[in-house]
């Protein structure tokens, strides 16, 4: 249901510049987005009529129950079982259904796994929905295509599910040669015993496809995400030709990232469901984007403010790439070229509702009469107030992705230690409207204040039209024989106006006299 591209390269310099420059990069040209290979707002939900052989309950996640699936008037021969992590202690059980022969359940390619999505923390039942039309419409090669349906399994109504394709590699899904693989950054992999490994710096990978991994295929990808990643955490990681894009198709990863930060998915945050192919010989790839039942709003146990930044945060990739402020810039140019495409499937949020209205109603009825199940995910009380209350939130949330952001001009600065004033870049994604005040402050570091440097007056004051100051970071001589020492300076992330981006902080090291 949703495809994806990729592409895009990155760089930032670590100069030191001696004295202030005016120039600031220009953001590079995003993609066009794509024409969407279905249908929004979704049709009305039409009935999917699961039977077990002897009526049997589908208690399991690894075993398999023979069933017939009937679905628009055709009768299928298959397999029905249980999957999902936290959702499958819920009392809305999640399925896996695999027919015996190739069936276009949703949309016209035919293949013989699919999945339903119960849902069962959204009561909107739009999350997911919403987040595959607007990542169908970007660069991601491919995203999955769904449809709602009411499930009755065994004669017994089970409620309203997202029949949607399953993440596997294959012609018209995740299209990899032979010699490819699906991978996903799982944080459970162990405990869904899936085949994996953990990077030196403890990101957690597993294989997805192929299902059986030879010891040679696993040393293959390990050695690709080691080069990858060695190159992502080098000084040198910006580098336009060396760099991490050398080993990553940055496209791809602005896109996926700007779905996940956008419905602030519990998960994108390097927990789960972060998936991602590679190819020998080939770049990384990310996407396909999946399951988005604890975003917009809701998390495990809690709600969710739109403000504030959540997939980025943290000790990951995608977190050390943002400390390059050219893709950090090139983030923030995407978002603008993709706004009218998230306007658009937002503002349609109420059609959609009142589409699934009769269905959803009956949905909640069946699993949460009495009201007491999760009641962290309830917003309103009713389905339409459930709905607003999404559109509402994706609304805000955009706005505050789309306001003008302030990161420092890179991430990493050497200066020996003589008396100096290093210049330290601070730059607006956008001209400066009016005039304004960014504050910052030393955060940490091995140099002494006030002995080996003076911080500057801890305010950086931009004129209307202003992209790009600096602060002055005097370096003081001394007479000590010292080793490297490192200052730190972090802008000041309680202000909302300009947002503070990446790279917040920015690391100055002062090398002793040679």
């Amino acid at each position: 249901m949703i495809r994806t591209s990729s592409v895009v390269a990155l760089v930032v310099a670590l100069a030191l510049p001696l004295v202030p420059s005016s120039t600031a990069a220009a953001a590079p040209s995003a993609a066009q987005t794509k024409a969407p290979a279905s249908v929004w707002p979704p049709a009305p939900p039409t009935q999917l009529v699961i039977t077990t052989e002897g009526g049997a309950e589908v208690v399991s996640k690894d075993d398999y129950l023979d069933a017939t699936i009937s679905l628009d008037g055709v009768e299928h021969v298959g397999e029905i079982k249980g999957r999902g992590n936290s959702t499958w202690g819920w009392a809305k059980k999640p399925y896996k259904l695999k027919l015996e022969e190739d069936a276009a359940l949703v949309g016209e390619r035919e293949y013989d796994e699919w999945v339903l999505l119960a849902n069962y923390a959204d009561r909107s039942a739009l999350r997911t929905a919403a987040a595959f039309a607007i990542a169908e419409r970007t660069t991601m090669k491919w995203t999955p295509q769904f449809r709602f349906v009411e499930v009755v399994v065994n004669g017994q109504p089970r409620g309203l599910y997202l029949l949607t394709e399953q993440v596997e590699e294959g012609e018209g899904r995740v299209d990899l040669p032979d010699s490819g693989f699906l991978l996903e950054i799982n944080q459970r992999y162990l405990r869904d015993d899936e085949p994996g490994f953990r990077t030196r710096r403890g990101i957690p990978v597993a294989f997805k496809d192929p299902d059986e991994v030879t010891r040679k295929q696993r040393r293959t990808v390990r050695r690709a995400v080691r080069k990858f990643e060695n190159t992502l955490y080098s000084p040198g990681f910006a580098d336009r030709k060396k760099g991490y894009a050398a080993h990553v198709n940055v496209k791809s990863v602005i896109d996926w990232y700007l779905v996940q930060e956008l419905f602030r998915n519990q998960d994108s945050n390097f927990q789960s469901s972060v998936h991602f192919s590679w190819k020998p010989g080939g770049r990384f790839r990310f996407g396909p984007v999946w399951d988005f039942d604890l975003s917009g709003g809701t998390r495990f146990g809690a709600q969710d403010p739109p403000q504030g930044w959540h997939t980025r945060i943290g000790r990951h990739w995608i977190s050390r790439m943002l400390e390059d402020p050219t893709f950090s810039a090139r983030v923030k140019s995407r978002w603008a070229r993709l706004k009218p495409v998230v306007e658009q499937i937002v503002g349609e949020l109420p059609a959609a509702g009142r589409t699934l209205a009769p269905a959803a109603q009956a949905d909640w009825q069946l699993w949460h009469a009495d009201g007491s199940d999760l009641p962290w995910s309830r917003h309103a009380d009713d389905h339409a107030g459930e709905v607003e209350f999404l559109r509402s939130w994706l609304t805000v949330r955009s706005r505050w992705l789309s306001r003008n952001e302030v990161r420092f001009g890179t991430d990493l600065m050497r200066t020996p230690e003589r008396a100096r004033t290093v210049w330290v870049p601070v730059q607006l994604q956008s001209p400066a409207p009016r005039d304004l005040t960014v504050d910052y402050r030393v955060l940490t570091g091995t140099a002494t204040a006030g002995a080996d440097f003076e911080p500057g007056p801890g305010r950086v004051q931009f004129a209307a039209g202003d992209k790009v100051r600096y602060i002055p970071l005097q370096i003081l001589a001394d007479s000590l024989v010292e080793g490297t020492e490192t200052i730190v300076l972090g802008l000041d992330e309680s202000r909302t106006d300009p947002v503070v981006g990446s790279p917040r902080v920015v690391r100055v090291k002062i090398d002793p006299p040679r």
